[in-house]
């Protein structure tokens, strides 16, 4: 099947086996604590201080345009190590395992 018709959920699973990632679980739960940090990301890109994301407002970690890059990455189903920065950031813990 093509890309394009990949579901989200297909989209995360492969981005995580592809890129034999470790610090991060596979399943649904897993998965709707990533749609937040994406979320989060997209906020980030908005703002250039803090940030204000699900009625909380946080110092943001990363920069506008590195938010950006990682999510053009998310949408290529490539990996990038600051997604955890940002679910740690947001609480985002059920998609957080201890790196192997």
């Amino acid at each position: 099947m093509k890309k394009q018709f990949w579901s989200e959920y297909e989209k995360y699973i492969i981005m995580l086996d592809v890129n034999s990632v470790l610090g991060a679980s596979h399943g649904y739960q897993a998965f709707l604590d990533f749609i937040k940090v994406k979320g989060a990301l997209k906020e980030m890109v908005k703002s250039d201080g803090n940030y204000f994301y699900d009625g909380n407002i946080y110092n943001r970690d990363i920069t506008s345009s590195r938010a950006e890059q990682i999510l053009m990455k998310i949408n290529e189903c490539k990996w990038d190590d600051d997604i955890i920065t940002v679910a740690k950031q947001i609480g985002a813990n059920r998609m957080l395992t201890p790196r192997g």
